[in-house]
């Protein structure tokens, strides 16, 4: 078997409307397809042309041959954080097969850490005022899902009508409203007199 990568997740992926490519893997002109927890075989010979300058005429190009090793080698080197594993299945034992996959996994759940984490900082900054966003994109969406966590609280509430505030009416006291009409009444009487 040749020179073979493992990935965690699929590439390329597909935007939300899954009718657009936005996310693919490639090394040294080489777009790899691969499925998620599946060792991907890379081909020898795949073919490579490379330009002296952006000027050059179609006689000035170089073709090279390009290694399913390299690459293997140089996805492993570019995307090693995504959980990228690589590797010539003939020469490894099933164990040591097995332990880069597990590590393949165990990595690219720290990466999909990260994206919750930045995702939560800007959703913190955004709650003070600042520029950030309220609702996490498709991939951190699927991050939290394998996280088995919530986005947070903002997102899931749903707005309640605010309530107004309960208003008891109490009936007036006739013999008070009495009294204070007397008083009033009396009042300007003597003011009557006084100015006589």
């Amino acid at each position: 078997m040749p020179w073979s990568v493992y990935s965690a997740e699929d590439f390329p992926k597909r935007d939300e409307d899954l009718n657009e490519w936005v996310d693919y893997k490639a090394a040294l002109g080489c777009t790899i397809v691969m499925k998620a927890h599946e060792w991907t075989p890379l081909e020898d010979f795949y073919k490579h042309t490379r330009w002296e300058s952006w000027m050059a005429d179609e006689g000035n190009a170089r073709e090279t041959v390009v290694t399913g090793k390299q690459v293997a080698e140089r996805m492993y080197g570019d995307f090693k954080l995504r959980g990228i594993r690589a590797a010539d299945l003939d020469r490894i034992s099933p164990e040591e097969k097995k332990r880069l996959e597990d590590d393949s996994e165990a990595t690219n759940m720290k990466f999909r850490r990260m994206f919750i984490d930045r995702f939560e900082q800007q959703f913190r900054v955004k709650t003070q005022g600042g520029p950030g966003r309220w609702v996490p994109n498709t991939y951190e969406a699927e991050c939290y899902k394998l996280h088995n966590m919530q986005p947070p609280d903002v997102v899931q509430r749903i707005q309640q009508p605010a309530t107004a505030p309960q208003v008891i009416i109490q009936e007036p006291d006739p013999e008070m409203i009495a009294r204070l009409v007397a008083a009033e009444v009396a009042k300007q009487a003597q003011a009557t007199v006084k100015t006589k």
